[in-house]
C-alpha cells in the first residue's frame, strides 16, 4: 500500500468514526417517558457520540460522553395531578395540553437549558412529541436537524407534519378501540374523532404560535438569529422515530424518514435478578404472577377495601405473586411478596412468570411482547385502554375495568388465563415476531441521526407531499380543471349543434320545439 493510499484509508476511517454532539430534551416528569429518553441517549452514546441530556431524573453516576441538564423543576407539574383520581384520568385534551405547556415552560426556565440553546454547539436535537408543537423551537433556534420521537404509534397529527394524512379510513385512531378492518360505524367514528381533533388544533393554533414565539424568540435573539415562522419550524422534522412495531401496531404506509423502533428502550442484555428474587422465582413451580401499575399510577393509593379484596384474590392462587407496592403491607398471604421496586425486565424474562397484571402502558406492553408473557390489563387513561384492547384482539391478553370493586373481575380473568395455555402460547409466538429484527433499534436510532446530520436534514428521505398546497394534494385544481373542460366541451358542442341546426332549418336553437303525440 502506497503512502497516499494509506493516508486516504486513514481519512476514511476517521471520517466514518466521527462523533457528533446531540442535544436530547426529554423533560416529562414520568419514569416511563424518562426511559424513552434514556433509550435514545444510550443508543447515541453507544455509537460514540456526545450527548447533552435534559432530564428530570439525571443519573447519579458519571457517564463518558454524557453531559446532564437537570430539569427536575418539571416534577412539580406531575405532583399536582393524581392519575388515580378518575376525574383526572377522564380529563379531556385541554388538561393534557396545559400539562404539556407547563412542562415546556418550566424546563425552559432552567438556566442551564437556556444556556445550551443560546450558546451550545450541536449537530442535531432530539425531542419527544407530547401535545405541544411549540417545542419545534428547539430545532428552529439551534438551526440543526430536528429528530422527533413519538412515544406511541404514529397519529394523524404527526402524519400531517411529515406527510399527508392517509390512515383515517383504514387504521383505528388511538382513542377508537376498533378492530381492523373497521366497519362502517367504526370508520365514521374515526372520521368524527379526527375532525374534532383537527378543528381543536386549528382553534388552538394561535395560542401555540404565541407560546412558541414567547419562549423561543428571546433565545433566538440571544443566539443572534431571527426565529423562523412557526409553520416553517413545525414542518421541518428531519426524522420521526416511532415507538411501535408491526407485531402490535397496524402496519402503515410511511415515508422513509419515519422509522419504527418499537422496544428500543429494552436492554438487549437483561440484567440478572437479585439473589433473593432469583430464588423466589426459581422455587415457584406453579408459576409467578407479577403485578405492577407503573410509575404514575400508585398501587398505594388504592382504597383499603380494594387492597384487601385484591390480596384475598392473590391468596387464593397456587402461584407466587410479586406486587410492586410503594408502601409496607401487613398480614400478607404466604404466596404474596410486596416490594416498593421490582426489576421488571428481569422478572418478565424468567420462564416461570405466567401472567403480568399491568396498567397497559405501551412500554410495559412492548416488554411483554419482547419476553413473551401474557398480560391482564387494567387500563386507566391515555393510550392504555387502546393498548389493552389491541392486546386482547391479538390473543395474548384479557382486560378488566379499573374500579374500586375490580377484585372479582381480576379473579375471574386470572383463573381463565392461568388455566388456558392459549394466552401464553400466543404471547410466545408474538415474541418471536417482535424479536426478529434485522437491525437492533439502537442501531437504527444512531444511523438515522447520523444520516440527518450528514445530509443536513435528510431531505432525500422526506415525503414531497408537503411541497404542494392542500388544494393540489387533494386534486381540487385538477378536478376543477376537468369540470371546466367538460363544461367547455358541452358549451362548444351545443353551439356547434345550434349552428348546424340553424344552417339547415333556419331560426334559432332556443325556438326548437318537440312535436308531441
Amino acid at each position: 500500500m502506497t503512502s497516499l493510499q494509506l493516508l486516504l484509508f486513514l481519512v476514511c476511517v476517521v471520517t466514518s468514526a466521527r462523533a457528533y454532539h446531540v442535544l436530547c430534551v426529554f423533560p416529562i416528569p414520568s419514569r416511563s417517558h424518562n426511559s424513552l429518553g434514556k433509550g435514545i441517549v444510550e443508543a447515541l452514546l453507544g455509537a460514540g457520540h456526545e450527548v447533552t441530556w435534559a432530564t428530570p431524573f439525571p443519573p447519579k453516576e458519571s457517564i463518558k460522553g454524557l453531559k446532564l441538564i437537570d430539569v427536575s423543576a418539571t416534577s412539580s407539574v406531575s405532583e399536582m395531578i393524581d392519575m388515580n383520581d378518575q376525574r383526572n384520568a377522564d380529563a379531556g385534551i385541554a388538561l393534557i395540553r396545559t400539562f404539556a405547556a407547563n412542562i415546556t415552560r418550566l424546563s425552559l426556565s432552567v438556566p442551564a437549558l437556556q444556556q445550551a440553546i443560546v450558546s451550545g454547539k450541536y449537530d442535531a436535537v432530539v425531542t419527544e412529541s407530547f401535545f405541544n408543537d411549540a417545542e419545534a423551537g428547539y430545532g428552529a433556534v439551534l438551526q440543526v436537524p430536528w429528530i422527533l420521537l413519538s412515544s406511541v404509534s404514529i397519529m394523524p397529527h404527526l402524519e400531517a407534519i411529515i406527510d399527508e394524512v392517509r390512515s383515517i379510513t383504514t387504521i383505528p385512531l388511538l382513542f377508537n378501540n376498533a378492530p381492523t378492518p373497521m366497519g362502517f360505524w367504526d370508520r365514521l367514528t374515526n372520521i368524527f374523532i379526527y375532525s374534532a381533533m383537527t378543528i381543536s388544533n386549528l382553534l388552538e393554533r394561535p395560542n401555540t404560535v404565541a407560546f412558541y414565539e414567547s419562549l423561543f424568540a428571546p433565545l433566538a435573539a440571544a443566539r443572534g438569529i431571527a426565529l423562523p415562522p412557526f409553520e416553517e419550524a413545525l414542518y421541518n422534522v428531519s426524522v420521526l422515530l416511532v415507538n411501535s412495531h408491526p407485531a402490535f401496531a397496524p402496519p402503515m404506509s410511511l415515508p422513509p424518514n419515519v422509522v419504527e423502533i418499537g422496544g428500543y428502550h429494552i436492554n438487549p442484555e437483561t440484567p440478572p435478578l437479585p439473589k433473593d428474587l432469583q430464588h423466589i422465582l426459581d422455587s415457584s413451580p406453579q408459576g409467578v404472577v407479577y403485578f405492577s401499575m407503573g410509575s404514575v399510577l400508585k398501587s398505594s393509593r388504592l382504597s383499603e377495601r380494594t387492597r384487601r379484596e385484591i390480596l384475598e384474590v392473590f391468596g387464593s392462587l397456587s402461584q407466587t405473586v410479586l406486587w410492586k407496592f410503594e408502601e409496607e403491607l401487613k398480614d400478607l398471604p404466604k404466596n404474596v411478596i410486596v416490594r416498593p421496586w421490582m426489576p421488571q425486565s428481569s422478572i418478565l424474562a424468567h420462564p416461570n412468570v405466567k401472567v403480568f397484571i399491568t396498567h397497559g402502558g405501551l412500554l410495559s406492553t412492548l416488554e411483554t411482547l419482547h419476553y413473551g408473557v401474557p398480560i391482564l390489563a387494567v387500563p386507566v387513561f391515555g393510550d392504555q385502554p387502546s393498548n389493552a384492547d389491541r392486546a386482547v384482539r391479538h390473543g395474548f391478553a384479557k382486560s378488566i375495568q379499573y374500579k374500586p370493586d375490580m377484585a372479582n373481575d381480576m379473579k375471574v380473568a386470572l383463573n381463565e388465563m392461568l388455566s388456558n395455555d392459549s394466552y401464553y402460547t400466543r404471547a410466545r409466538y408474538l415474541s418471536k415476531i417482535f424479536s426478529d429484527k434485522v437491525v437492533p433499534p439502537a442501531k437504527l436510532i444512531s444511523h438515522y441521526v447520523k444520516v440527518a446530520i450528514e445530509t443536513n436534514g435528510a431531505y432525500h428521505l422526506r415525503s414531497k407531499s408537503l411541497l404542494y398546497p392542500w388544494y393540489q394534494r387533494w386534486l381540487v385544481d385538477i378536478i376543477a380543471a376537468l369540470m371546466l373542460a367538460c363544461l367547455a366541451v358541452y358549451v362548444a358542442a351545443r353551439r356547434v349543434l345550434c349552428y348546424l341546426w340553424t344552417s339547415v332549418n333556419g331560426g334559432h336553437c332556443n325556438r326548437i320545439k318537440v312535436k308531441k303525440n
